[in-house]
């Protein structure tokens, strides 16, 4: 949420050669809206990766066009309806009102884990990134995930090669989610990193790089062996 192609910066250089990097930003004020949104700019077949609003866009296409999705990474993400509709109604209204800077001062207060350079650094970024968002932007994030489905009953349906990558001390969605998730999902797996809170790409840029790397080899791996044979 509020993020840019800033918060993916350190893989699109890491995994130069090994895929082509798209990051995309949606702001529509449905979770459809987004999911379709992304779906009209992507190739016909892909790897998908999301953090926080992004992971719940990501589930959506997920769920609802499982045959364009070759593999999943989700970070920070929630599969569940919005737990907190009064809250998220709130803050709308606080957007609204011009209090937007100090919405974006509340999450970088605590969207990354602190005692460690690399969260201090995170937090930084995120709020330059959510500067350069309009309040407009905000407001359509906020309600899509304000109007999320539940999208718990699908995980068991998601085949694709998934990783969770999750930051241990992630205040906005906790480790045991992603722990229920990797009991779920039957060919995820689950990375926690001690030290880390809501953005894992930004601060723990090379452990987020590996698991990439040995995710996108599992799933080329099952492509290309459930692929149909080609005459040559």
């Amino acid at each position: 949420m509020l993020c840019d192609a800033r918060l993916y910066a350190p893989q699109r250089e890491a995994l130069q050669g090994l895929v082509e990097v798209m990051p995309q930003r949606v702001a529509e004020p449905t979770m459809a809206g987004c999911a379709a949104a992304i779906l009209a700019a992507a190739p016909p077949r892909f790897l998908l990766a999301g953090t926080s609003f992004g992971g719940s866009v990501a589930l959506e296409i997920a769920a609802t066009a499982p045959e364009r999705v070759a593999g999943l990474w989700l970070m920070g993400a929630n599969p569940g309806p919005a737990p907190d509709p009064a809250g998220q109604r709130r803050r709308a209204e606080r957007v609204e009102s011009g209090e937007y800077p100090a919405i974006i001062e509340e999450f970088a207060a605590a969207i990354a884990y602190a005692e460690r350079p690399e969260g201090e650094a995170a937090a930084v970024l995120f709020r330059r990134m959510a500067e350069a968002a309009a309040p407009q932007i905000c407001l359509a994030q906020n309600a899509a995930l304000m109007g999320r489905a539940d999208r718990r009953p699908d995980l068991s349906r998601i085949t694709c090669p998934t990783r969770l990558l999750w930051g241990r001390e992630d205040q906005f969605v906790a480790s045991t989610v992603a722990e229920q998730m990797a009991a779920t999902m039957p060919r995820s797996r689950l990375v926690l990193l001690e030290g880390c809170g809501h953005l894992p790409t930004l601060e723990r840029a090379e452990e987020a790089n590996e698991a990439a790397r040995h995710w996108i080899a599992e799933a080329l791996a099952l492509e290309a062996a459930t692929s149909p044979p080609t005459n040559r």
